[in-house]
C-alpha cells in the first residue's frame, strides 16, 4: 500500500512539472533575441567559412575575427587566402576612417571605393539593419531544441531569409534564393551565441557556409586607429 501510494506521488510530481513547461515560440524568441542585441555596447565575434568560396578583393575569405564597439569601431583581423597562400589582414575601422594592415608593412588609410570594399563587421550589429533588425523578419520558423553553448543553455531556432536580408547583414554575402539558418538564442539573457547561414551565397552563386560564434557582450575592448 505503502509503495502505491509512493508511486502515484511520484507519477502525479513527475505530470505537473512536465505540465508547468510551456512550448517555445520561435517566433517570440527571434524577437526577445533582437531586443537583447540591440542593447549591446561592445562584442566580439568569429566567423569561420566551412563550406564553398567567398572572394573580395582578389582574396578568398577563410575566417574573421573582431571586436566591436557600436555603433560603428571595430578590429578585425581576416584569414585569407591568395592561391594557396594565407594571409592575416587587420582592418580597423573607427571614426568613420578605414584602415588596413598588411603582414610586413605600415597602416594604410583606405579612400573611397577601397574602403566601402572592405568587409565592415560592425554592421553586422547594427540595430537597423544587422542581426537584430533582420532576425525576427526570418520565415519558416521551427524550435529544433535545447543545447548548449559554451557552457550556456540556448535554443536552437531554424529559419529562412531572402538574399536581400542576407545581404543587409553582411554586404559580402549576396544570393538569389533562400538562405537557411540556425540560430542558437541564450535561454535566459536571448543573446544570440551562435549562428549557422547556408545557401547559394558563394562565389558564382554556389553553396557556401559560414559560422558566427559571439561572444564578449559589453566586454572592454580597445579598438585604437593607428598614429599618423
Amino acid at each position: 500500500m505503502k509503495r502505491a501510494l509512493v508511486a502515484v506521488l511520484a507519477s502525479a510530481l513527475v505530470c505537473a512539472c512536465g505540465g508547468s513547461q510551456q512550448p517555445v515560440d520561435p517566433a517570440q524568441t527571434l524577437r526577445a533575441a533582437a531586443t537583447a542585441m540591440s542593447k549591446l555596447n561592445t562584442v566580439s565575434a568569429d566567423l569561420k567559412f566551412t563550406k564553398g568560396a567567398i572572394s573580395f578583393q582578389g582574396f578568398t575569405l577563410v575566417s574573421a575575427k573582431t571586436s566591436v564597439r557600436l555603433p560603428g569601431d571595430s578590429d578585425t583581423t581576416y584569414t585569407v587566402k591568395q592561391q594557396d597562400l594565407a594571409i592575416g589582414l587587420e582592418v580597423i575601422i573607427a571614426g568613420g576612417h578605414v584602415y588596413l594592415h598588411v603582414p610586413f608593412s605600415t597602416y594604410e588609410e583606405l579612400q573611397g571605393s577601397q574602403a566601402a570594399a572592405i568587409p565592415d563587421l560592425a554592421k553586422l550589429f547594427d540595430p537597423q539593419t544587422g542581426l537584430p533588425a533582420i532576425i525576427p523578419a526570418g520565415s519558416k520558423l521551427n524550435y529544433s531544441g535545447a543545447d548548449t553553448v559554451d557552457g550556456v543553455d540556448t535554443q536552437r531556432i531554424d529559419a529562412t531569409y531572402t538574399g536581400d536580408q542576407l545581404h543587409s547583414m553582411f554586404a559580402q554575402l549576396s544570393s538569389s534564393v533562400d538562405v537557411k539558418a540556425q540560430i542558437w538564442v541564450g535561454a535566459s539573457d536571448h543573446l544570440i551565441r551562435k549562428a549557422v547561414l547556408d545557401g547559394a551565397f558563394g562565389d558564382g552563386g554556389k553553396e557556401a557556409a559560414v559560422e558566427v560564434d559571439i561572444s564578449g557582450f559589453n566586454a572592454a575592448v580597445n579598438i585604437t586607429p593607428p598614429s599618423p
